[in-house]
């Protein structure tokens, strides 16, 4: 799923919360709803999943670590896509960082039996998914 729109980093979050006390609920109401519009009609059969978030960003200096995806996920969740986001439910997020001309994210999810190239351990044992695991 590509949902075309810049999602608020968290550090710009933070900033515009301490001058405004109306501006968390008014953005995490705003995209909440984006994303909810953006997955009504798409529904996860099996469990536990991983969700890949893909951040495309122009800025080459923006922290990735400052992604919001609860948003997202909160989004999801209202749609009817996945049952929850608590850990029952989603095994693993992965934030990855994409060179772009254009600020959007591309969210992927991949249910338990689906080859998602990304491990679906907690504590990696030594699967061909994580990097520092050996092939």
């Amino acid at each position: 799923m590509v949902i075309q729109y810049k999602f608020e980093s968290l550090n710009n979050y933070i900033n515009k919360c301490r001058t405004n006390p109306y501006y968390a609920n008014k953005t995490k109401q705003k995209e909440t709803e984006l994303a909810r519009l953006h997955f009504i009609g798409k529904k996860v059969k099996s469990y536990p999943i991983v969700v890949v978030f893909k951040w495309h960003m122009k800025s080459k200096t923006a922290d990735l670590d400052g992604r919001l995806a609860k948003n997202i996920l909160d989004g999801m969740v209202r749609a009817g896509t996945i049952v929850d986001d608590n850990v029952k439910y989603i095994q693993k997020i992965v934030h990855e960082y994409i060179p772009s001309t254009k600020d959007y994210v591309e969210v992927n999810i991949y249910e338990n039996n689906q080859d998602s190239k990304q491990c679906m351990k907690t504590n990696c044992r030594g699967c061909k998914y994580e990097t520092r695991c050996k092939e």
